[in-house]
């Protein structure tokens, strides 16, 4: 579960911070212009990036597992050495 919250945040942390610095401004934001609202979305989606490859302790050397239906019971993926 704290998987999901982890991939929910890191997917709507630009958003919630986008409508914050809107109601900071109060609404003056969205009378800008397109170039810097695609500027700061990119620099967002940047932080986010880094952020989640920082932060992602998968080692690359390990192999992954699919997940499996077996017998009608799903078996979950892994990373075997």
């Amino acid at each position: 579960m704290i998987r999901v919250i982890y991939y929910l945040s890191i997917f709507l942390l630009p958003l919630i911070i986008y409508l914050f610095w809107i109601f900071l401004s109060k609404g003056k934001i969205i009378e800008l212009k397109i170039f810097w609202s695609l500027l700061i979305g990119l620099f967002l989606m940047a932080i986010t990036l880094f952020s989640t490859a920082i932060f992602n302790n998968v080692s690359t050397e390990k192999k992954y597992i699919h997940p499996e239906v077996i017998n009608g019971k799903l078996k979950e993926g892994h990373f075997i050495e």
